[in-house]
């Protein structure tokens, strides 16, 4: 063989392996095949909800940072929950220290105030940062990110699948362009208190100063947040929110090469359409829950809880035309048959419980306390506990979610009408000792604390909140009463799901034993 050939070949052989390995490379990296694949925009008239620009707009992309957006959503609801502040500290954990750059390299064990994390998210989106407060949050990062996928499918972000806190690399984490605006306006709308933390410019913390990678806020006028993000799987990425003349866009562009170009992107996309946007407002916000569905893991699971005790009235009392407080509750140890002295109540036909389908139950109602009772022998007909959703439907509609509970808002109480004396049943010798819920269910009477279980946007989810809670303890509330109070939170109206009625005693055991249940709760006095 000639020597010119054999090195013929051996070239050949050379280039045909370099292209079976590039090959191999870009079959290992889908996100970097071509930068054409990542690209997306899209701009929304935030006063009319109107379209103004849309490209590739429901094609999935992986956010990056942007993701950090969501986790910003989760602890503003966490602060107007009341189950963090400003000041509370969250403490850095092994998994957050060993989080890559971008970071603020805080040890693991070291201390940073909820209003520092949160400026850190948005000025250096510090990927140590985000990781510790999806485990203060949510326990682990892996359950904080079900949180905000759950919570993303609440605000309608249909396409938008959360794998971590941070942003940092995860195939599985994808959203769209539609998606991230529909987020952004959420966190206007929803947290207008907060909203201003995505105009920081420059973050101090611990004689180091950090820029906001966020330069638009910088070089174009009128821009007031939101986000930036960049992974070599998502190309550079940002959602802006720009305010001019009495109009109001938001805009997103995905998949720039660098920051620069993706900024110049920005900037030509909003010199077209911002002067398309309304100078009118028209968008309503969409009402949306804060109550979360999928609870903090416990740490261990309780005992069942008993049933509470059995209340039986020989007639049905009139109807009241206001609820009221009843009189503090008087009983003889003594005696066989101790009398309570209520309100005058309703009779409610109530949904039967599963395991009773069969058997007809009395809700007796005093300032919104619920009593049942279930006669022995009885049958009647009766339906089954319905769903969430048709529960939340029904409210909507003005009708009761559940016959179970009777709500009362707190602001129609009134004193009570002549009482009607009810009976207790006498218990039997043999009677089993109660359990710590049915102590902290008996305990819950006339006092001045209250359980809150959450704060939303409408009275209706508030109520949800509520029914949803007593489905899962309904032993542990039995005596409590539920009520929806209305609260201003800047120019936001809330409106606060309370159980009430329990000495201070009774407030704390009876919210360990939900915290325990994984159920969300604080004590206060009430107002």
């Amino acid at each position: 063989m000639r020597l010119d050939t054999f090195n013929l070949d051996l070239r050949r052989l050379h280039v045909g392996f370099c292209l079976l390995a590039a090959m191999l490379v870009a079959l290992s990296w889908p996100g970097e095949v071509s930068a054409n694949n990542r690209r997306a925009s899209m701009v929304i008239d935030a006063n009319t909800g109107k379209v103004l620009h849309a490209s590739n707009a429901d094609a999935p992309r992986h956010p990056a940072s942007l993701t950090k957006m969501m986790t910003l959503y989760l602890v503003f609801e966490e602060i107007e929950s009341g189950r963090l502040s400003l000041d509370s500290k969250i403490k850095m954990t092994k998994w957050g220290a060993m989080a890559p750059p971008s970071k603020l390299g805080l040890k693991e064990g070291e201390e940073i105030s909820v209003r520092d994390a949160i400026r850190a998210l948005v000025t250096k989106s510090a990927n140590d940062v985000a990781r510790a407060i999806g485990e203060h949050i949510g326990g682990t990062e892996v359950n904080f990110a079900k949180m905000m996928t759950e919570k993303a499918r609440l605000l309608g972000m249909s396409n938008t699948t959360f794998r971590n806190a941070s942003g940092l690399p995860d195939v599985e984490q994808v959203t769209t362009a539609r998606d991230m605006l529909t987020l952004a306006m959420h966190l206007q709308d929803d947290f207008p208190q907060h909203y201003h933390f995505f105009s920081t410019r420059v973050f101090n913390f611990r004689g180091r100063s950090y820029r906001n990678h966020n330069a638009l806020l910088r070089t174009y006028p009128g821009t007031d947040g939101l986000k930036t993000g960049y992974i070599r799987m998502s190309g550079f990425n940002v959602v802006t929110s720009v305010r001019r003349g009495g109009r109001h866009v938001v805009a997103a562009v995905f998949g720039g090469k660098t920051a620069a170009s993706r900024d110049a992107e920005m900037r030509a996309l909003l010199n077209r359409t911002i002067s398309k946007g309304s100078t009118k407002k028209t968008r309503k916000p969409d009402a949306v829950s804060f109550y979360r569905a999928t609870p903090r893991a416990p740490a261990k699971r309780p005992e069942p809880a008993a049933e509470p005790t059995v209340v039986a009235a020989s007639t049905a009392p009139p109807v009241p035309t206001r609820a009221a407080e009843a009189p503090p509750v008087s009983a003889d140890s003594t005696s066989k048959a101790p009398t309570i002295s209520v309100a005058k109540v309703r009779s409610v036909p109530v949904a039967p419980m599963a395991a009773q389908e069969n058997e007809p139950v009395l809700v007796q109602a005093s300032a919104g306390r619920v009593a049942t009772s279930r006669p022995p022998g009885a049958m009647a007909l009766g339906r089954k506990p319905s769903t969430l959703d048709a529960q939340a439907e029904a409210l909507q509609q003005e009708q009761p979610a559940v016959e179970r509970v009777a709500f009362v808002d707190a602001s129609v109480l009134s004193p009570a009408p002549s009482p009607a004396p009810v009976t207790r049943a006498a218990p039997s010798a043999e009677a089993a000792p109660k359990t710590a819920s049915q102590e902290a269910s008996k305990s819950a009477r006339e006092g001045s604390y209250v359980l809150q279980v959450g704060a939303y946007s409408t009275a209706a989810e508030a109520k949800k909140a509520l029914v949803a809670t007593l489905e899962r303890a309904p032993a542990l509330l039995a005596e409590a009463s539920p009520v929806t109070v209305p609260v201003k939170a800047g120019a936001k109206q809330l409106y606060r799901a309370r159980f009430t009625g329990f000495d201070p005693a009774a407030a704390r055991s009876t919210c360990e034993e939900l915290r325990r249940r994984s159920i969300d709760c604080f004590v206060t006095k009430a107002d």
